[in-house]
């Protein structure tokens, strides 16, 4: 990535990040990506214009994870390469947010067929998360889960496996998470992908990882709020890869409830 630094600008003012963020969450617990992405290219002028590049960092980050999920590569990938420059300014991960905004960029560069670029960012991530946070802390298991699509995106399956296991790991002891689910989907397309290379049969384990996966989105503890809604639209292409249909179909319908309802 060409990393074009913004942040020598004196700054003039700031802008209301914490506000800016309690929106947007409002706009995503309604799946309203285009009105999110409104006020996020309104801030990320604002942020420019006063100098603010601590804000624009933040709204930068907030950017490139909606782009991502928007599918927009150019637009991604331009809030990508500055918020890289404004990081490298900076001198690197100085904090677990900074390390944050490294692992968003990786997944989004991942997310547009750039994984090999993104390996050294995820790194960076893992190396500030690893050294920073407590071994149970919910942020690892992030970390661990889109790390390791990208290793399986390079063939590096066995490396990939260990982190989907860890992510689990975390999140089944940390409780109450139905990301979880994720975890398992994520791990499922591993093996699939694994067994196109090497010709072992793998159908009985994906089956198994579907069943956990699917059984984990039945726990009746979980809240059904935009979060649990965003896990079900994330996991439903697996099943439907996968030939659970009507797995599929309930949690495209569970989705659609959940953010139907907060819209009213």
């Amino acid at each position: 990535m060409q990393e074009k630094c913004s942040c020598s600008k004196e700054p003039i003012g700031t802008i209301p990040i914490m506000r800016v963020i309690d929106k947007i969450d409002e706009m995503f617990e309604k799946d309203d990506l285009q009105g999110a992405r409104r006020v996020l290219e309104y801030w990320e002028q604002e942020a420019k214009a006063l100098g603010d590049t601590k804000g624009l960092l933040e709204i930068l980050s907030e950017q490139i994870g909606l782009y991502r999920k928007l599918g927009e590569k150019e637009k991604g990938l331009e809030a990508v390469d500055e918020a890289l420059a404004i990081l490298a300014c900076k001198g690197g991960a100085e904090s677990v947010n900074d390390a944050t905004i490294y692992l968003n960029c990786a997944t989004t560069m991942k997310a547009f067929s750039r994984a090999d670029e993104a390996i050294k960012y995820y790194e960076i991530a893992k190396q500030r998360y690893e050294t920073s946070l407590p071994k149970d802390d919910y942020r690892l298991a992030g970390l661990y889960n889109n790390y390791a699509t990208a290793l399986c995106d390079l063939h590096r399956y066995e490396e990939g496996r260990r982190c989907y296991e860890k992510a689990i790991e975390v999140l089944k002891n940390k409780g109450g998470f139905c990301e979880v689910a994720v975890s398992y989907v994520n791990l499922a397309h591993l093996v699939y992908d694994e067994a196109q290379v090497t010709g072992k049969d793998s159908d009985d384990e994906i089956d198994k990882l579907l069943e956990k996966a699917y059984e984990c989105l039945n726990d009746e503890s979980f809240e059904h709020d935009g979060n649990y809604a965003f896990v079900c639209s994330k996991c439903a292409p697996a099943f439907g890869f996968f030939g659970f249909f009507n797995e599929k179909a309930e949690l495209e319908k569970r989705a659609k409830e959940i953010y139907e309802n907060n819209r009213k």
